[in-house]
């Protein structure tokens, strides 16, 4: 699970912003939208909101989030020179646009805290370390100081049971390397496997869709379940095949690119709605409404993660979608009947709806705003209790201009450039 993830020079991020999913308040509001995952001195958030004006950086925030698991897993594909595709600074100043990107992300995985700090540039990662916490006080499990190469590195006394010293480049993170390395002790390949598998993003414009799913019986009829009961007009849905064989695949395509276009395209689906005369009419995806289909392909990937334990990233969660079907999404993160393993659910929106104080908590709110370009990150959680509480009307609030990171619109000057002479 997340618990805090701070962020410099990223994007539109220029200063250092922390996000936190972590909870002070154990039994307070809504009590059962926090979970314990290393002991009961530590409550983080199953879920979070993002709320701010077009352009005022949510997206960045969330981007931050992969390119923090690229770093982890994906750079060790490096090769040797290659420069770093996650480097985007921000380009506003002269101070920033050259400089290091730096993230620090606080996590906690099979009961255990971790912090991984990892600092970096266009050719190179500067410094990157690892620390956990045994006790109350943390214990470096690994530290790679700005110029160390492999060689180098240092380990802390905690770090057992494989061979720890592995080589990499210096655009490689060290966790990259060994991590995906059967030599390497079993604490980082853990580690690894959780930014690689535990962290799903998805982007305003990336296609929603969970791969396999539909091998899964248990999963499958827990979405026919979903989509006919929340009023879509649709009793249930069936898998039909295509016919793929008169389609000529090159012959130098790997099995495995070969296999997946089969997966998404070999296949249809239709859905079944009554038709006037109470029998079953199949429709084709095709026709389908674009929030139909949207609820279909989110539904799998929001359940897959709640029963893996995964951490899902979802930009504009709502698009597409009915406010009360966005909110049945949150519920479902935050059901502890439901979500047994720890699941988080950190989202954008501008649904103002879903800022209720039914549904989430003051901490679970987050705004983003940008000012002269650079943008911050702040949490409804930080107004005056006394001012704003649990009971507040929070969108209502939020619309009238109360937290800020609302649009600076001028209606006026817009009307002005288009009336007529």
């Amino acid at each position: 699970m997340i618990i805090d993830f701070t962020v410099s020079n990223f994007r539109s991020i220029k200063n250092e912003q922390t996000f936190s999913m972590y909870s002070e308040n154990k039994t307070e509001h809504l009590a059962d939208n926090i979970v314990f995952p290393s002991g009961e001195k530590i409550g983080v958030l199953k879920t979070a909101g993002i709320y701010g004006a077009n352009a005022s950086g949510k997206s960045n925030l969330l981007l931050a989030f992969h390119a923090l698991s690229y770093l982890t897993f994906g750079s060790g594909d490096l090769k040797e020179g290659d420069p770093i595709p996650s480097y985007e600074p921000y380009l506003l100043s002269s101070e920033t646009k050259s400089a290091a990107i730096n993230f620090e992300v606080e996590f906690a995985l099979q009961g255990n805290r971790y912090i991984y700090k990892v600092s970096y540039n266009k050719e190179k990662v500067i410094s990157e370390s690892l620390d956990y916490y045994p006790g109350t006080q943390p214990a470096n499990i690994f530290n790679r100081a700005p110029g160390q190469s492999w060689k180098e590195i240092t380990f802390g006394t905690h770090y057992k049971g494989g061979k720890k010293r592995i080589a990499f480049f210096e655009n490689n993170t060290y966790l990259s390397k060994a991590g995906n390395s059967a030599d390497a002790p079993v604490i980082i390949r853990d580690i690894y496997r959780y930014f690689r598998t535990g962290i799903i993003h998805i982007g305003v414009e990336d296609e929603v869709k969970s791969h396999d799913w539909k091998k899964d019986e248990r999963l499958v009829n827990a979405v026919s379940l979903a989509v006919q009961n929340i009023d879509l007009g649709i009793q249930g849905f069936e898998f039909r095949e295509k016919d793929m064989s008169e389609f000529k695949f090159p012959s130098n395509m790997p099995e495995k690119i070969k296999q997946r276009f089969i997966d998404d395209f070999g296949q249809e689906t239709l859905f079944h709605h009554y038709s006037e005369d109470g029998e079953f009419a199949l429709i084709s995806e095709n026709s389908e409404s674009a929030g139909t289909m949207r609820f279909f392909h989110l539904m799998p990937l929001a359940l897959t993660a709640i029963k893996t334990g995964a951490t899902l990233i979802f930009d504009e969660l709502e698009k597409h979608l009915h406010p009360h079907i966005a909110e049945i999404i949150i519920r479902l993160f935050q059901d502890p009947t439901v979500n047994t393993k720890m699941a988080q659910l950190i989202f954008s929106t501008h649904n103002v709806s879903l800022m209720s104080p039914e549904l989430l908590r003051r901490d679970q709110i987050w705004f983003a705003q940008k000012d002269n370009g650079a943008t911050s990150v702040y949490s409804l959680d930080e107004y005056d209790r006394s001012t704003v509480k649990n009971t507040s009307p929070f969108g209502k609030w939020y619309d009238e201009g109360r937290f800020e990171a609302i649009p600076r619109l001028n209606y006026a000057a817009i009307a002005s450039a288009l009336k007529d002479e």
